[in-house]
């Protein structure tokens, strides 16, 4: 029997999480599958695919100051999109992929909406069974509440009854406009285009309703896959670690200084108390970090009490091996937290609106420390490590095995 033909989308804008969650499915999917990676982020260092796996690189693109940008910022914006959609309908036509698996839209990525559905289309006069699913991460962009029109209110004034909105403009207005928009792109587009919605989460922990309120619109299945985790193989302790360490991570670097700065500072203060219990600092700033913000991090942990760098390929051997790990509340590294069980202070990012809810979802099961990014400070970081030291992390039962529940899905439809 011919394998099924998966083509998969892959844009990632701003850090490195959705590669490497998209990466761990392709390299699951492609046990069973022939596997067709459409990239179209910036490369992600020592980020291999399995060598089965056939990667499809588009012209990267990235969140600018002005919004989507081409990596190759001599390239015209324009014409790099046209290059995308050219090589995205010629891969759909040389492929004739039975599953295209779209990663995050239409929950996001609507400035890339003309490209997806023009690809979408492309299949379908290629092979009109071919099945389009959404695969989404546990925690999509958040709406603002569940309402989707303005709030009318009325008085009487005398025998006249007038009526007026509540309040009047403001940010009631900004997010009932919020909302409608993001109701309009989700639910049309789902119900149009789409076969299936594979939500990469645990629903004991959270749900697509939580945070899109309107789920009973959508008429296509809505399947909880388990966590997409990676898993350590080799359990040694990485080359060069140190007996003992505090683990630094920052993710792709955008707010790496902002997170680590302060990481750095506590740590040199809980050296003046004797508080390090022969422990080290171990840095990874991030892939993606400014360069005059890495070179000030490297200037502030001046002795040998840090070891910092940008990343490393063998990030989950250093977490396991860890006795405390400090980082944002992305995805991914939560994954690491739950897959390796090491305790854990959570700093999430206020721009990036699913860390807060993963965070504080986290801490109440026990299994994470929580400090809020408007209460980061030096002594708060200093005093929530130094209450950690020798702490443990309770055993769970979430499930961590989305990858291999999206493999069995989609080969379920055939």
């Amino acid at each position: 029997m011919k394998n099924t033909t998966v083509a998969f989308y892959s844009q990632h804008l701003i850090g490195v999480g959705h590669h490497f969650r998209n990466r761990q499915i392709v390299n699951e999917l492609v046990k069973t599958c022939d596997v067709f990676f459409l990239d179209g982020g910036r490369p992600v260092p020592e980020a291999d695919l399995d060598e089965r796996v056939v990667r499809i690189s588009l012209p990267p693109l990235r969140t600018g100051a002005q919004g989507i940008e081409s990596v190759d910022t001599e390239s015209d914006l324009q014409a790099v999109m046209r290059e995308r959609q050219a090589r995205l309908s010629e891969s759909m036509e040389q492929i004739c992929p039975d599953v295209f698996c779209i990663e995050f839209f239409p929950f996001s990525r609507w400035s890339l909406k003309g490209e997806i559905l023009n690809t979408i289309a492309r299949l379908n006069e290629v092979n009109s069974n071919a099945k389009v699913l959404c695969s989404l991460r546990d925690i999509p962009t958040r709406a603002k509440s569940d309402v989707l029109q303005p709030t009318i209110a009325f008085r009487c004034d005398g025998d006249t009854m007038r009526f007026y909105s509540v309040p009047f403009g403001g940010i009631h207005h900004e997010y009932v406009a919020f909302n409608r928009r993001y109701y309009e792109e989700v639910v049309p587009a789902l119900n149009q285009y789409f076969d299936a919605v594979l939500v990469h989460g645990d629903s004991q922990l959270s749900r697509l309703e939580d945070h899109f309120p309107w789920v009973d619109d959508i008429g296509i299945p809505v399947v909880y896959t388990g966590f997409v985790s990676e898993k350590l193989e080799d359990v040694s302790r990485p080359d060069g670690a140190p007996d003992r360490y505090v683990l630094v991570s920052a993710g792709g670097g955008a707010e790496g200084l902002m997170l680590v700065a302060p990481c750095i500072e506590a740590w040199k203060q809980l050296a003046q108390d004797n508080a390090l219990n022969g422990r080290e600092m171990v840095i990874f700033a991030g892939a993606f970090i400014d360069e005059t913000h890495f070179d000030a991090l490297r200037g502030l942990c001046g002795d040998g009490l840090f070891r910092i760098e940008r990343f490393t390929s063998n990030f989950l051997a250093w977490m396991k091996h860890a006795d405390l790990s400090i980082s944002r509340a992305g995805y991914n590294t939560c994954m690491n937290v739950l897959e390796t069980q090491v305790p854990s202070i959570l700093v999430p990012s206020i721009a990036m609106d699913d860390q807060e809810f993963r965070a504080q979802k986290l801490m109440g099961l026990g299994l994470a420390q929580v400090i809020h990014p408007d209460q980061l400070s030096v002594a708060k970081m200093a005093k929530t490590v130094a209450e950690m030291r020798e702490s443990s992390v309770p055993e769970h039962r979430l499930s961590m095995d989305g990858a291999e529940q999206t493999r069995k899905f989609i080969e379920s439809l055939k």
